[in-house]
């Protein structure tokens, strides 16, 4: 928990190069972690939002080094009370050994390891509130949750059938939700089966503001049509274009250029903004700082950058130009 509740909601999402590492600070201050890479810098990090050393749930969303290989630390460093990550599967081969690490780490721990298939909700803050002189309770129509969508056992095994299964297909898919004013989608590796096996589920009807996109910007996680439907007005893409993957490739980069020139939209690469800090407030107001780190460099929350889409640290023609320069 931090030490510094103050009643928004906070999203840092942090520079790690090409990876993913999310920290979600609720209005009363419980943390959730999605991801961890970098150990160094994520614990600093957490240091610094004032953590009495207490994170209330990790979710590893599959597992990919780029996503977890922070993690071990994490789990032996600080006391983990709720984990959620993607689960093994034994014709898929239970990840690699670091990644079985981890899992060993978190169940000799924490109390509650889930092996997400399906769908799970989240409520950091509480989900219920007395019914005035009943000394009954309802649910908490104000009170922000966090919903977790997983492959499911179908979605996974017609894959393998298919020869097109890979790790990316286990990725764990977070949404937020505050008052029904904030929406925001975490997409971590999903593929385009994922998008399409929540689509007929339905669980992802809603539109969104803020979008932390699919799989680094790349072709398979990021279209147009699913941006275009999910009607988000701002998104961070998490990745280094020039480290070993090329991503956002020069589809990504085609489509986020495009997205940024429309009015009222901005996209966000942390490779040139650094860590991204998002507040919310309970109205529904979102506010953007960026600190300019680099992938290595520890956060300075002392000083921050407030930006909006017209300030946005992103030059994205320049970086499709240089995608068109390398075919």
């Amino acid at each position: 928990m931090a030490a510094t509740a103050d009643g928004d909601l906070h999203v840092y999402m942090l520079n790690v190069g090409q990876g993913d590492t999310t920290v979600i600070v609720s209005p009363q201050g419980n943390v959730m972690v999605v991801d961890a890479v970098r150990p160094d810098k994520l614990q600093a990090l957490l240091d610094d939002l004032g953590l009495d050393g207490t994170i209330e749930h990790l979710v590893i969303t599959h597992p990919h080094d780029d996503h977890f290989r922070g993690g071990n630390r994490l789990a032996l460093d600080r006391n983990i009370q709720q984990a959620t990550v993607a689960p093994f599967w034994h014709t898929a081969g239970m990840g690699p050994p670091t990644y079985r690490r981890l899992i060993a780490h978190l169940s000799a721990q924490t109390a509650n390891v889930t092996f997400l298939s399906g769908y799970s909700r989240w409520y950091p803050d509480g989900s219920t509130v007395p019914v005035a002189g009943t000394g009954n309770h309802e649910i908490d129509p104000d009170a922000p949750f966090i919903e977790l969508l997983g492959a499911s056992t179908g979605m996974v095994r017609n894959l393998q059938d298919a020869n097109v299964f890979n790790p990316n297909h286990l990725s764990i898919m977070g949404r937020i939700t505050w008052r029904q004013r904030f929406r925001m989608i975490i997409a971590a590796d999903a593929q385009m089966e994922n998008w399409a096996a929540f689509d007929e589920a339905r669980l992802l009807e809603d539109d969104c503001q803020v979008l932390r996109s699919a799989h680094h910007g790349s072709a398979n996680g990021t279209q147009w049509e699913r941006i275009d439907r999910l009607a988000p007005r701002e998104v961070i893409v998490s990745s280094e274009p020039d480290g070993r993957h090329h991503l956002p490739d020069l589809t990504g980069s085609a489509i986020f250029a495009k997205f940024d020139s429309d009015d009222g939209k901005m996209a966000v690469l942390t490779h040139a903004s650094g860590t991204v800090h998002l507040r919310v407030t309970a109205g529904g107001t979102r506010r953007y700082e960026h600190f300019g780190d680099t992938k290595n460099e520890r956060v300075d929350l002392a000083n921050p950058t407030a930006f909006d889409r017209n300030a946005n640290p992103t030059d994205w023609p320049a970086l499709l130009d240089q995608r068109v320069d390398e075919l």
